[in-house]
């Protein structure tokens, strides 16, 4: 994607306040499947992420040990049970919903999580919260599966699920 592509998805979204803090919303309206945001940031490893601290370092999971240490705007995406956008090709924000503007845009942060060490509590607020944010493994089977067929897991993920998932 060239630089103006890019100049013109981040005007299209905005850090305002919410529930949580703060969070990334829609600057204009987006049809479910619509690319809203490429994720940038510096590659990291495991180790530099852990050495960073959690308030410092903000991972965004794109392989197994392999990160990027998410930047402005992507940074201030939150993490919701019933999501309204998913990360394809590894870095790529898409709405998975129609999403109006004004609205917050957020992700189910276990669709890109395969490390077992880290878990949240989650304060989402949605009707099916699951409570905690951990590891897509350890999601409801129902649920890997519809994210599955979404693609909207991280392909290192879906990789390693071949065989025991019918969408993997």
């Amino acid at each position: 994607m060239n630089g103006s592509a890019q100049k013109k998805l981040r005007s299209s979204v905005y850090v305002g306040e919410c529930a949580l803090g703060q969070g990334l919303f829609a600057g204009r309206d987006f049809g479910a499947g619509e690319e809203i945001l490429q994720l940038t940031g510096p590659l990291i490893s495991l180790a530099e992420t852990i050495s960073m601290g959690e308030q410092e370092a903000n991972p965004l999971q794109i392989g197994i040990g392999k990160y990027i240490d998410m930047e402005e705007p992507g940074v201030f995406l939150n993490h919701s049970c019933e999501p309204n956008a998913g990360i394809v090709k590894s870095r790529t924000l898409i709405a998975l919903s129609s999403i109006e503007a004004g609205e917050e845009i957020r992700y189910d942060y276990s669709t890109t999580m395969d490390e077992n060490r880290w878990t949240m509590v989650c304060l989402c607020g949605a009707k099916g919260c699951r409570g905690l944010v951990q590891d897509f493994r350890l999601l409801p089977f129902e649920l890997q599966s519809s994210y599955l067929r979404r693609g909207v897991v991280q392909e290192f993920i879906a990789n390693k699920l071949k065989g025991a998932h019918p969408e993997a």
